[in-house]
C-alpha cells in the first residue's frame, strides 16, 4: 500500500525499497558463501585453496556495490557478467579442491545463484525485473554446468537456488500488481478531488451570482414595480443603466483600488453607491467613520461590502418601519468593518436559520457573500428593539497585501 504517499512518489518509493532490499540480500548470500568456503568444516581445503576459493567471490560483491551505488544498467550488465564468470571460476575450483562433491547440488553454489536472482529487485518494475532475475539465473546455472564439465562432476539443478527463483518471481508479481492498485486507486482518488473542488467552485459562483442578480436587476425591478406611473427619474435610470452595465463585465474580476484620491475612490466605490441607491429610495442614512480604509481594500472585497451593505440597507427599508439608518465605518491593522444600524422593528435572529425564513437576502446577500471573501458578519437584533449589523472584511489578501 501507498500509507497516504502520493502515486508517483509511492512507485519510485517502493522500487527503491525492494532495490536496495535485495541488493543487501544478494550481498549477504554472497558474505555467507566467503565464510562457509573459509569454516574450518571444510577439511578438504587448506588454507591457501580457502582463499583462493573465497577470493573468487570478491569481483561479484565489488560489481554488486557499484550497481547499489550507480543504479545504473550498464552496472547490472556488468554485475550479471562478473557474476557469471566468478561463479563459473568459484564452483571449478571448489569442486577441484573437494572431492566428496560430486554434483553441483549444494548449498555452497547455490549462494552465488541467489546473489545472481536477486538482480531482478534492481529493475525499473516488475516486469523488467523477471527478466534480469531470469537472465541471471539462466547464467548462473550455465556457469555451474560448465564447470561441472571442467571439474568432471555431475550437473544437477539445486533446489534452494531454485526454489528461491520461484518465490523471487513471486514477490515480484506481487510487488508489481499491488503498486498497480495503490496508482489505480490513488489516480481515483484524485479525479474524485478534482470533481468535488469543481463542485464547490461551480456552488459558489452560483452562490455569488444569485446574489448579484438579488442585489441588483431583481432590486431594480422590485422599484420599478413599486414605482409611481410615469417616467422614471434620471438618477433611478442611471442606475439601472449602471447595474446592466455590470452584467455586460466580468463580475468576478478582481480589480485595483480606483485612482484619483481618498475622495475620489470613496465617491466611485460601491458602498457610497449603495448609500446613494438607498437615499434614492427615500432612506435617509447617516454615514460616519474613516472612509480610506474601505476605498483601499481590493476590488473584491470592496464591492462584496459594499453590496453587503446595500442589502442591509434594502432591509431597513423592506422590513424596519423606519425612515433613517446609519452606516458607521471603523478599520483596524487587519480589517475594515461597516455597521449598520436601525432602529426600526427587529427580529429574532434565531430565525435566520430556521426552515422557511424570508430573510434569504440577509443569509446569501449579506453573510454568504462576505464569508466568500474570508470576513464575518455579526447581527444583533430583538423584536421591537432596531437591528445592528456589523460586517467585518480583512484588509489583507492571503499573500498579505491589502
Amino acid at each position: 500500500m501507498s500509507l497516504g504517499v502520493p502515486a508517483q512518489v509511492a512507485r519510485d518509493a517502493g522500487n527503491r525499497a525492494v532495490a536496495v532490499s535485495t541488493q543487501v540480500a544478494a550481498l549477504i548470500c554472497l558474505a555467507a558463501a566467503f565464510v562457509s568456503v573459509l569454516a574450518p568444516g571444510f577439511t578438504e581445503l587448506g588454507g591457501g585453496g580457502r582463499w583462493w576459493v573465497a577470493g573468487c567471490l570478491l569481483p561479484m560483491m565489488a560489481a554488486m556495490l557499484a550497481v547499489m551505488i550507480t543504479r545504473a544498467t550498464l552496472a547490472k550488465v556488468i554485475y550479471v557478467v562478473v557474476g557469471w564468470a566468478s561463479t563459473f571460476v568459484y564452483t571449478v575450483v571448489l569442486l577441484h579442491q573437494t572431492q566428496s562433491y560430486t554434483d553441483t547440488d549444494l548449498f555452497v553454489v547455490a549462494l552465488p545463484l541467489i546473489a545472481l536472482i536477486f538482480i531482478g529487485g534492481s529493475g525499473p518494475d516488475a516486469r523488467v525485473g523477471v527478466i534480469w532475475a531470469t537472465l541471471a539465473y539462466a547464467s548462473g546455472d550455465l556457469a555451474v554446468f560448465a564447470a561441472a564439465l571442467v571439474a568432471g562432476r555431475e550437473f544437477r539443478l539445486d533446489s534452494i537456488s531454485l526454489t528461491t527463483y520461484i518465490l523471487f518471481m513471486v514477490l515480484l508479481l506481487f510487488h508489481g500488481i499491488t503498486r498497480g492498485a495503490y496508482r489505480g486507486a490513488h489516480t481515483l482518488m484524485l479525479r474524485t478531488l478534482r470533481e468535488q473542488r469543481a463542485d464547490e467552485i461551480r456552488r459558489a459562483v452560483a452562490a455569488e451570482l444569485r446574489a448579484e442578480l438579488h442585489d441588483t436587476t431583481l432590486s431594480e425591478l422590485a422599484a420599478v414595480a413599486s414605482a409611481t406611473p410615469g417616467p422614471v427619474t434620471a438618477r433611478f435610470r442611471e442606475r439601472i443603466t449602471s447595474d446592466i452595465r455590470h452584467w455586460t463585465q466580468d463580475p468576478f474580476a478582481s480589480s485595483s483600488p480606483r485612482e484619483g484620491g481618498d475622495e475620489g475612490e470613496w465617491r466611485t466605490s460601491e458602498l457610497a453607491e449603495a448609500i446613494e441607491h438607498a437615499r434614492d429610495s427615500g432612506l435617509i442614512v447617516d454615514v460616519s467613520g474613516d472612509r480610506a480604509p474601505y476605498a483601499a481594500l481590493s476590488g473584491h472585497k470592496r464591492r462584496a461590502l459594499g453590496l453587503a451593505a446595500r442589502q442591509c440597507l434594502v432591509n431597513v427599508q423592506k422590513h424596519s418601519g423606519q425612515s433613517r439608518a446609519e452606516v458607521m465605518l471603523s478599520s483596524s491593522d487587519d480589517a475594515v468593518s461597516v455597521v449598520v444600524v436601525d432602529a426600526g422593528r427587529g427580529f429574532d435572529v434565531a430565525t435566520l436559520t430556521a426552515e422557511g425564513n424570508d430573510r434569504m437576502g440577509l443569509l446569501h446577500s449579506v453573510i454568504g457573500r462576505v464569508e466568500r471573501v474570508g470576513g464575518s458578519v455579526s447581527v444583533f437584533s430583538k423584536p421591537d428593539a432596531g437591528t445592528s449589523v456589523l460586517i467585518i472584511v480583512p484588509s489583507l489578501d492571503d499573500e498579505g497585501h491589502s
